[in-house]
């Protein structure tokens, strides 16, 4: 199954701040990811911490499923 990674609005500006957008655009997490885990990305000097979230499937028109990861920041405790 595919899997693409969209930001909140907050962890897109820290992500552009720490001149990540770029990288984040092109991450790739495997299925086994889950909700609650961490995803540490490297910045400008700095470590910058994400959390996963929220994850779904998203099924489009021609029945192609892809898995949604939600990444958030900073990293708190993952919504139920």
């Amino acid at each position: 199954m595919q899997t693409i990674v969209e930001l909140t609005a907050v962890a897109r500006r820290a992500a552009e701040t720490a001149g990540l957008a770029g990288f984040l655009d092109r991450l790739h997490l495997e299925a086994w990811a889950q909700k609650g885990d961490v995803v540490e990305l490297a910045g400008r000097g700095e470590t910058i911490v994400f959390i996963i979230r929220a994850r779904r499937i998203r099924v489009d028109a021609n029945d192609v499923q892809t898995l949604v990861f939600e990444l958030d920041h900073p990293a708190r405790p993952a919504v139920r």
